[in-house]
């Protein structure tokens, strides 16, 4: 009856787990055991077979043995809108280390959730936005922002009146961009009102020198 019982154990052990809650449970059972190797194996079966699992993820997160399977699982939290459950802020961590070891990252493109930006080693990434403005405050930002690029092409049509209209409208447009710059909690938005601040200054330059130019004509 010992040997039944004993073998029936066995099997039960080398039969794989498929019910993602209890390999979910025997994780952090094999956490607590200090069995780290067995828990990792275990977060990757989990993750297989729920692709979905924001808490299946987390602990894959946790126990990834590199940085780079950190960001793969992150990638993939971040896709499922898991931000607000990241208890232990995986995320941040890992994405300072990354930035602590090379701080370059190149703007892809963007959701109304996530930023889409390329690191060093050309992995995309998906970085939640994590705006706190509701919506008719980001409809208010972008109808400001398209002020300013009014305000900039202005300047620019100004340069054909001898540089005398982008003396008004430039500054106009940068201060514009200013504002938006400095209230906007849009990456993306700070980022184009910048763009949009420094093509002002320098067609501003530029228009001060038509000006200078056309006065200098005048007296000759």
């Amino acid at each position: 009856m010992y040997e039944k019982n004993s073998h029936n154990k066995a099997l039960t052990e080398a039969q794989p787990i498929t019910n993602v809650d209890a390999i979910i449970t025997e994780i952090e059972n094999s956490i607590r055991n200090a069995g780290g190797k067995d828990a990792y194996e275990l977060s990757l079966r989990a993750t297989q077979l729920a692709p979905d699992n924001v808490e299946a993820w987390m602990l894959r997160a946790t126990l990834a043995p590199s940085l780079e399977e950190r960001l793969i699982c992150v990638n993939r939290l971040n896709e499922l809108g898991a931000d607000s459950q990241d208890r232990h802020n995986i995320a941040f961590f890992t994405l300072r280390e990354l930035l602590d070891k090379n701080p370059f990252l190149a703007y892809l493109e963007e959701t109304e959730q996530l930023y889409r930006v390329m690191n060093a080693n050309h992995m995309v990434l998906s970085i939640p936005k994590k705006r706190s403005q509701d919506h008719s405050t980001a409809r208010g930002h972008s109808g400001q922002l398209t002020s300013s690029y009014r305000l900039l092409a202005m300047a620019l049509i100004g340069l054909m009146a001898a540089g005398v209209g982008t003396l008004v409208f430039a500054p106009l447009a940068a201060l514009s961009a200013i504002r938006i710059g400095t209230t906007s909690q849009s990456h993306s938005e700070r980022l184009r009102s910048t763009i949009v601040f420094v093509l002002s200054f320098l067609l501003f330059v530029i228009g001060a020198v038509f000006s200078i130019l056309f006065m200098l004509h005048l007296k000759g």
